[in-house]
């Protein structure tokens, strides 16, 4: 493999506190550096110095999202500077291309593309999660972008669907698969479970709508009635640890010493908490992900088709459990499982060729950048176009948010 000395730039949902996002960006790192040993790598993060020390990712230089609706416009300099000097924009991967909670989630993603359109960049998607995508004219961005692209690989056949039907041609559309499993998750672990008092049952959830709580609860209360100590990860610390909070106070108080919280202090302590755990009950894919290279026994809480899709392409569709109907049966499978040794050999080897489909994401750079990419003057004109609908956009919702703030004030 020969040394490389190209700029990459790396953009996803970084530096926004949770566990999973983080683990793409290391994902995504190693996965181009494995590849690229001598590139240098910049990348893009809502908060540059948490990327940094959650990940480990030291050797990287940071920028500051791009996204329109907060400041886009004081930085718009050094964005589109650090575009210009990349030779590659990596995009990806996770759910990101999706307008489910903003218009501006997609736009964050893209607009390094249309930037990248206009200085001749190559531009390639890596393990991405699409869809729902609601609003008529960010799927004509997405068609827009994406067609233009030397690849664009996603982590699910469902996701090419939903871009097909935006506009992008089928045949530059690649599944592959999340970009998480392509990590080596034993490197960043102890090879040694570390041994606790009692067997350690981890919980790696989110509060949810249709999530049976109660049930939830009857199913930890039934462990803990059997020597079991309940260990809920925070993946997202702040929101996490309030539900877990809320959860523990529906416990009988007799159960509640037997019950802990742990937000993790960087990337390295989430891994090692799913190794430290006998059992991991997940609705967290990443969660699902870490246990499954570990060889953890897990179930999977579904609540998302990423992590259906996840827990099928393992053929563990008998371990996942529908979420609005947990009950304390499952506790006695849970305690079963308890008792059978490396449980997670069953399924390493249909993980190990989900690992080699992870890492093809990253095996197609060094030929992006053999074949540099040169986009028509009417291609350039038309990202010009979606970079200014797109400020002007942003900078709207910038005017409105004082008198929507004022507004909610009112109606209390």
């Amino acid at each position: 493999m020969k040394q490389s000395t190209d700029n990459i730039l790396l953009t996803g949902f970084f530096g926004a506190g949770n566990v999973g996002d983080e683990a793409v960006s290391l994902a995504v790192y190693e996965g181009v550096k494995e590849q690229l040993p001598g590139a240098k790598f910049s990348i893009v993060t809502r908060d540059p110095a948490y990327t940094r020390n959650f990940t480990g990712i030291t050797a990287a230089k940071a920028v500051k999202g791009f996204y329109p609706s907060h400041d886009f416009w004081l930085r718009m300099r050094s964005h589109i500077s650090s575009v210009k000097k990349s030779d590659l924009i990596v995009i990806g991967g996770g759910g990101i291309l999706q307008d489910v909670h903003s218009w501006t989630t997609i736009p964050a993603f893209l607009i390094p593309a249309c930037i990248g359109i206009l200085y001749n960049r190559n531009i390639i998607t890596v393990g991405i999660g699409v869809g729902p995508v609601k609003n008529r004219w960010l799927k004509e961005l997405i068609s827009f972008t994406c067609n233009r692209m030397a690849k664009v690989q996603v982590r699910d056949e469902k996701s090419k669907k939903v871009l097909i039907e935006c506009g992008v041609q089928a045949d530059k559309i690649t599944v592959t698969a999340d970009v998480v499993p392509s990590l080596d998750v034993k490197h960043h672990v102890s090879a040694q479970q570390v041994p606790g008092p009692a067997p350690v049952v981890a919980l790696a959830f989110r509060k949810w709508p249709d999530l049976d709580e109660e049930g939830l609860v009857a199913i930890c209360t039934r462990l803990i009635e059997n020597g079991v100590h309940i260990r809920m990860l925070g993946y997202e610390s702040v929101h996490d640890k309030k539900f877990y909070e809320q959860l523990i106070m529906k416990f009988e108080p007799r159960h509640q010493g037997k019950i802990s919280i742990h937000v993790p202090a960087d990337l390295k302590d989430a891994m090692q908490e799913v190794k430290n755990a006998d059992f991991l009950l997940s609705m967290r894919l990443h969660g699902c992900v870490f246990a499954a290279a570990i060889g953890t026994s897990f179930y999977a809480v579904p609540y998302d088709h990423k992590v259906t899709e996840f827990m099928r392409r393992l053929s563990l569709e008998d371990r996942m459990i529908a979420m609005d109907a947990l009950s304390a049966e499952y506790a006695d499978k849970i305690l079963d499982d308890l008792k059978v040794k490396n449980a997670g050999k069953a399924w390493s080897g249909a993980f190990d060729i989900q690992q080699q489909l992870s890492r093809s994401n990253f095996t197609v750079v060094q030929e992006v950048l053999d074949n540099k990419t040169n986009y028509s003057r009417k291609d350039k004109l038309a990202a010009l176009r979606w970079i200014g609908k797109l400020l002007m956009k942003g900078f709207g919702t910038q005017l409105q948010r004082p008198f929507r703030f004022v507004l909610r004030k009112i109606t209390k």
